[in-house]
């Protein structure tokens, strides 16, 4: 990772980035299928192909919570933590998952944060000890989820210098949002009704410490390869960001 402001980074076919320390990050595709149990065309195989996801990596198991834009972001800090908050064992067809949070952060090697994502962005932060994946759509970059993700990697890793990678997400080209919204932020980044939810995440990031930032410009609402809650309304699936340490 450099140390530049913000690099954008390729759109490579298979989406995956190398994360400080030996973390690695990926943002899944339409071709790699709906990784939702919840909702979306497919989505009562949402477990198998989390599975198949899982096992491409080389994981022992995929942190996974319900989704509500808030700000929890839990802390996996042993093996032990996933079974007792019952995330997401390997065997795990639970549709809805119990615990409702919008990122993991862990310092365990092996497991693998994830957050599902149709327009919301996925954003992987990384240190030399630690990872998280955060999900944040406007409500949750307003509300401080990015914050909750940063405060999360400090308590997992003290001293590590925090990585960011914004995954894809809805674009200022496309994302049209009402007044509401808008005015939620200052009027900050706004072409006309649309607003470029990339940079209010890095301006969240930036003043919450973090200097290291890279972007994978793509826009899921144009972008066929991904799924899109704005595009595809009830019918659009989930694609995934994953974020885990390798050694």
């Amino acid at each position: 990772m450099g140390h530049a402001d913000l690099d954008t980074v390729d759109a490579n076919p298979r989406l995956a980035y190398e994360l400080p320390g030996g973390g690695r990050a990926l943002f899944t595709t339409r071709a790699d299928g709906n990784m939702s149990s919840v909702g979306g065309v497919g989505h009562e195989h949402g477990h198998d192909t989390r599975e198949h996801l899982r096992l491409s990596l080389g994981l022992r198991s995929l942190a996974r919570s319900y989704q509500v834009h808030g700000t929890t972001v839990l802390r996996i800090r042993a093996d032990a933590d996933v079974a007792a908050t019952d995330i997401a064992a390997p065997d795990s067809t639970t549709a809805q998952p119990p615990v409702h949070a919008d990122g993991h952060a862990t310092s365990v090697v092996g497991i693998g944060a994830m957050a599902l994502t149709a327009d919301c962005l996925p954003v992987a932060l990384g240190s030399t000890g630690a990872v998280a994946m955060v999900h944040a759509g406007w409500r949750g970059l307003a509300a401080g989820v990015l914050e909750e993700g940063v405060r999360a990697m400090h308590e997992l890793d003290p001293e590590g210098e925090i990585a960011a990678i914004i995954g894809p997400g809805a674009g200022p080209c496309c994302y049209e949002v009402g007044e509401e919204v808008h005015t939620v932020f200052g009027g900050a980044h706004h072409n006309g009704r649309c607003i470029d939810l990339a940079a209010l995440a890095r301006d969240r990031l930036r003043a919450a410490g973090v200097a290291d930032m890279r972007q994978v410009a793509v826009c899921t609402i144009c972008d066929t390869r991904f799924f899109s809650h704005r595009g595809e309304s009830t019918s659009a699936g989930r694609q995934a960001g994953v974020a885990w340490l390798s050694s």
